[in-house]
């Protein structure tokens, strides 16, 4: 949810073209993830976001309403979230599998904004 998802994709130059975002195709593919995921985990997905709070034991795609109500905004942290949810947990992983899907749209940053991927390359080893 950093800023740049705002950025218009397909045929920008097209007047008729129908416009939508990044933050658009999100919401569209990370809808579909819920549908089907809870179909296959009926205690929900946990959803996290960069720069809002997460969405725990989501089973209906319409709980994603309001956490996308708002424009994105912000940095690109991935590191700082993807330690956050492996230490959320970290007793779930000891249980069973742990599926993490990252979408973005931009390189990882630490918080000051410093484009940083040997950082997150480590948290993924």
């Amino acid at each position: 949810d950093s800023g740049s998802m705002a950025t218009a994709v397909g045929d920008t130059d097209n007047a008729f073209a129908v416009r939508s975002t990044r933050w658009d195709e999100l919401k569209q593919i990370v809808s579909i993830t819920v549908d089907i995921g809870s179909v296959l985990d009926p205690d929900g997905l946990d959803i996290y976001f960069l720069n809002r709070p997460p969405l725990l034991r989501i089973k209906h795609s319409s709980e994603l309403i309001p956490a996308f109500a708002n424009p994105p905004n912000g940095l690109t942290p991935i590191t700082r979230v993807l330690r956050q949810i492996l230490q959320a947990k970290q007793s779930e992983i000891q249980e069973r599998k742990l599926l993490i899907i990252i979408a973005t749209d931009g390189q990882p940053t630490d918080d000051r904004g410093k484009i940083d991927v040997e950082a997150l390359e480590r948290v993924l080893k």
